[in-house]
């Protein structure tokens, strides 16, 4: 089955990023389907390096019986249009790390495993505010970024 979307737990590569959160050539993960997204018609998404993300069941390892949840902490979070993904690619697999329960929630009780996610490919990451900024010929970040006093 061909996928033309990108699922939560999926990584996305995005080269050029018109979000502050987002250096270029950084990594998306997408999010769970928060309740004021439209499901298929919206992505919620958070820089990998600032989110830690719970994917399992309610108490314990995953088992394939009991149902898996998630739920990603730390952010910024932004929702996108899946419209506004042009040239959206698939390009392959990579494996991340979520974290579960060990046998149940306490303090201490968790553990990280390792689980191979979907990777895809974005030329430009938008941003409205960015290109509301730029029309009306604010500085951006970006502008700090070309001229060389913000360096990754």
């Amino acid at each position: 089955m061909k996928r033309f979307i990108p699922i939560p737990g999926d990584l996305i590569i995005v080269d050029f990023s018109e979000w502050y959160a987002l250096q270029d050539g950084g990594r998306l993960r997408v999010c769970e389907n928060c309740q004021w997204s439209d499901v298929g018609e919206e992505l919620h998404v958070a820089p990998r390096n600032q989110v830690t993300t719970f994917w399992g069941p309610d108490y314990g390892q995953p088992d394939g019986m009991n149902m898996i949840e998630m739920s990603t902490s730390g952010g910024p979070f932004k929702t996108i249009k899946v419209k506004d993904l042009e040239s959206l690619e698939l390009i392959g697999a990579e494996t991340d790390t979520f974290w579960c329960w060990i046998d149940k929630p306490r303090a201490a009780g968790g553990m990280d495993r390792q689980v191979e996610v979907a990777l895809w490919r974005l030329p430009v990451l938008p941003d409205s505010h960015y290109r509301e900024l730029k029309s009306f010929g604010c500085p951006t970040h970006r502008d700090r970024i070309n001229e060389g006093e913000v360096t990754s």
